[in-house]
Parts: C-alpha cells; structure tokens; sequence
C-alpha cells in the first residue's frame, strides 16, 4: 500500500490580507496533489483544513474542484475530515459538497448512514460512525477519523470508547497532543503555541498510523504498533514558523534553520517526507542601538532572498527612522516591530539610561510602539486613546512623585534649610495666584515632541 498524507492545506487564505498568498497557498496544494499523482499513490488523506474557513468563496471551492479532479480521473480515491477552520455546526459543509461532486470521502461522525464504494457506516448510539474502506489485491484497509473537537468534547467522549480497529487500520485526527507540544513547542509558529484538545493516554490503541493535522509543524514518531505523524501546513504560517531565524549576540547575526514544508508519502507503512519549495519566511531580532541596527542589517541584507517575508524584531532604547531599513533589506515583505529596553552597554560607555516606564504611561508606552514605523496608522492610536483615556491626574502625580524625589535626593538647600516640597499658607498682605475654575491639570511629557525621532 502506497498513499500521500496531506494537512492544513489553507485555500483561499489571503494571509497579511495579500491576495497574492491565498493564490500561493492553491499552488501548493496543486503541486502536492501532483506530485502524489505521480508517485503513484493508492489513496489520498487530507487530514483537516482543506479550507481556511468554513464558508470558502465560490473561487475557492471552483479552485479545490479543479485540484481534486486530478486524483479522481485516475482513480485515486480521497480521504478527508473536517479541521477546526473548516468545519461548522451545520448539516452539510464544503466538504460535503466535494462528496457529492465524487471528488473525495468525508469519514467520521455523521448524522446519516453512508454507503458506497469508499465509505461504510457503523451504529453509534443515534449517529453513526462513517469509515473508509480501500481494498487492493486482497487486502483490505479502513480509514477512521473524526473532525476537530474541542478538549471538553474529547473529555466527555473518550475516543478509545469511539474507535477500535479490527484490523489493518489508520486513524485521522486534527487535534493538539499535549506531550507533543511540550517537546516542540519552541519551534512552533507563534500563533499556535497553546493548541492542543488531548494526551497521549487518550489515544486509541492498534492503528498502523495516524495520520494528524492540525500543527503547522511536521513531526513523526511511533504510537503503540503504529507511527504517529504531522505532515505540517504547506505553506508558512507565521514568523515563528520561520525558514531562517536570525538573532544578534552583539557581535554578529547567528542563524537557525527552521523547518521544511511539505507533505508525506506512506509506503508499507513508513512515511517519507516531500518537500515542497515555498515562500521563504525570516525572522530577524536585534537589540542596539540605531547606527548598530542599521549597519548591521546592511551586512545582512545579501544572506536574504529578495522574495522572502521578513519581521525585523529591534529593541531599542531611543527611536529613530526605520524607513531606512526598507532601503535596507529589499525584499517582498517587511514587518518592522520595536520594543523598548534599556541603553545598551558599549566598552567604556557611559551606562545606562533611565527606563522608558519611568517616563511613560503604559498608555504612553503603547501609543509609542503604535508610532514606531515612519508610516504609521493614525486610526488604531486614536482609538487606543479614546478606549483607554489620557489620565492627566495620574499624569500629574507620577510627575510630582518624581519631583519629590529628586528633591529628596538633592538633600538641604544651601541656607541649610530643607527645600519645600508642600503648599504653605500665604503671609499676610501677599498677593495669591488665582486659577481659572476650569483649568486643566498639568500635562505630563510631550509625548508628540518625544516621537519626533520614531516619526
């Protein structure tokens, strides 16, 4: 038995809202189907996440039929459950609609009884338990699976309850093992470093394999009598999911090679991974100063393919122009982030600066991250404002706070008497400075004089 292993595939998503990527998250998926084709597989599993969403567009679904009539004028049948992007509450879904075109076979719980060349049903309490069957010179093989469930749902349902295989057998599951993540959660991308529903021990037992989705990260290992193996998306998913990872020891740039995507093919049993040549994502990270920022990715700029997305991670501790940086490094995509910290030590410096929270709000803090890019959005400080409120008052106080203790430091005034730090009465026949009734409190720093340098 030979088949292809296929996950998170994504159609339809314009990712960083750049139609252009949703186009290569199709041509990924074309080439995967391809190459399997031509690998000669018997079968084909897609292990959830045929689609981005649950609703794909009427140009998603008309690219997922042209796809999947390669395998289906070839007689090459299609396995497939819902992943937690695409699948819905309701009766009938996209995949749904691909069965009833013949173009592939939804297995796993379902409200009808189904029967046909590919699929067989089993009683399940009021529902049933839909398998797929594939049958090649006398022998015989059953698919199982289920779509994406929540851990409270695998809570209450065990699945060793739900699957029990009699024979050869392979399950499909688009879930999160706890211990799994625990060993490579580093290397995970950013936005799934908490996704996993189930354990280990939660795992039915005496599958051959079983055929995961769900991580965006491949990953093989053996289960029981069986492997146990994530394909990953086919294309990149975030920075954290990244091709090349650079980080600054204060000396140089040091790399680190991220992981291959692709899909797997399965013969007698053992994966073998096929990668596939996508978009290269790199993340950059540095903390200096702006000359070192600057002259440093300069010297980095050839090391990276002008196609490639690239996050510049600076940390710095005073702004300055980042627009030079698109000068810098010429590539497809650039995503500048800046955080603050403390004045970086240089050899014989002249140590630190105070910290940006002794100056700032976190307000404050926030709308400067917000400003840190030349061409900034106008709209999301306005808004942050407006929700979060300019305190003045606490404004104020923090400002005498720090007055008072300056003075507190600077000890007795030269006549030997201690500097007042409070009111006092006015003497008799002394002129008193009146306020305006609706004067307003004294402003903290000017906060738009400061970002002059990240504007």
């Amino acid at each position: 038995m030979k088949f292809a292993h296929i996950a998170d595939v994504h159609l339809g998503y314009e990712q960083y809202r750049l139609p252009y990527r949703a186009e290569e998250f199709t041509r990924a998926f074309r080439e995967t189907v391809e190459r399997a084709v031509e690998e000669r597989v018997d079968f084909i599993l897609i292990a959830g996440d045929l689609f981005h969403t649950s609703r794909p567009s009427p140009e998603t679904l008309k690219e997922a039929i042209e796809i999947l009539k390669i395998p289906k004028t070839r007689g090459i049948p299609v396995f497939a459950i819902e992943g937690n992007h695409d699948r819905t509450q309701r009766k009938v879904s996209a995949y749904h609609l691909l069965e009833g075109l013949g173009l592939l076979n939804l297995v796993g719980i379902r409200e009808e009884k189904v029967e046909s060349e590919h699929l067989t049903s089993e009683k399940l309490g009021d529902k049933y338990l839909v398998k797929g069957i594939f049958e090649k010179e006398g022998e015989s093989i059953e698919i199982h699976g289920l779509k994406y469930m929540s851990a409270a749902w695998i809570e209450r349902n065990r699945l060793k309850d739900i699957f029990r295989p009699e024979g050869d057998a392979i399950l499909m599951l688009h879930q999160g093992i706890k211990e799994l993540f625990e060993r490579v959660s580093g290397v995970l991308p950013e936005s799934q470093r908490d996704y996993f529903e189930l354990k280990m021990e939660d795992l039915p037992k005496g599958y051959l394999y079983y055929a995961m989705g769900h991580i965006h990260r491949r990953f093989e290992t053996n289960y029981d009598i069986g492997k146990l193996v994530y394909p990953g998306s086919l294309q990149r998913w975030d920075f954290g999911d990244y091709e090349v990872r650079y980080r600054w020891d204060g000396r140089t740039f040091k790399p680190r090679a991220g992981v291959e995507k692709g899909f797997y093919i399965v013969e007698d049993w053992e994966p073998r991974f096929v990668e596939l040549k996508v978009r290269p994502f790199v993340d950059i990270k540095i903390e200096a100063d702006g000359e070192t920022v600057k002259r440093e990715v300069k010297r980095l700029g050839p090391r990276i393919p002008s196609e490639a997305f690239v996050r510049l991670d600076i940390k710095w501790e005073k702004p300055f122009d980042v627009s030079t940086l698109h000068e810098l490094l010429k590539v497809k995509y650039l995503h500048i982030r800046t955080r603050f910290g403390r004045k970086i030590e240089t050899p014989g410096g002249g140590g630190e600066v105070p910290r940006p929270e002794e100056y700032f709000s976190p307000l404050e803090l926030k709308a400067i991250e917000l400003t840190g890019e030349k061409k900034f959005e106008v709209e999301p400080v306005v808004e942050l404002f407006l929700r979060g409120g300019w305190d003045a008052e606490k404004t104020q106080k923090r400002e005498e706070k720090k007055e008072n203790k300056k003075m507190e430091k600077e000890g007795p005034s030269k006549d030997g008497e201690k500097k007042q730090t409070e009111a006092r009465p006015p003497k008799k026949g002394e002129a008193v400075e009146k306020k305006p009734e609706n004067a307003k409190p004294k402003k903290g720093p000017n906060l738009l004089a400061w970002l002059g340098g990240a504007r």
